[in-house]
């Protein structure tokens, strides 16, 4: 369970899962007050840890020496659909077969797998 909550501010909205709080905000040229990631950054945000995480994981599990796992992520639109951008950079000595593996295994991380899902949203305003 996630909640956010909003007053007046525009358009600073807390938001806590019960044990941690952030603030997701709108930037200022769009009349935020800028205190904190915006929905879309915190969307990319979510995918780039998940795979940073998903990825540190299994080289660990294949004791493959990985120093620093970078995820950068950009969402465009082409033609009508949304696609997410990854880059990834791993600071240490990997084979061609190891990234490639690596790259498979980015695909597998939960929030990879609901992004790249169909999926339903169902809402009710109590």
């Amino acid at each position: 369970m996630v909640k956010a909550t909003i007053n007046k501010e525009h358009y600073a909205c807390s938001v806590t899962n019960g044990s941690h709080d952030i603030i997701v905000d709108e930037p200022l040229e769009l009349g935020g007050t800028h205190k904190g990631f915006a929905p879309k950054g915190l969307l990319m945000a979510s995918l780039a840890s998940c795979v940073a995480i998903t990825l540190r994981m299994y080289a660990d599990r294949k004791e493959w020496p990985i120093d620093k796992i970078e995820v950068e992520v950009n969402i465009d639109t082409e033609n009508g659909e949304t696609i997410f951008f990854e880059e990834i950079v791993c600071t240490g000595i990997l084979t061609e077969e190891q990234k490639i593996r690596l790259e498979e295994i980015a695909a597998k991380c939960p929030v990879s797998k609901i992004l790249a899902s169909g999926h339903e949203i169902r809402s009710k305003v109590l």
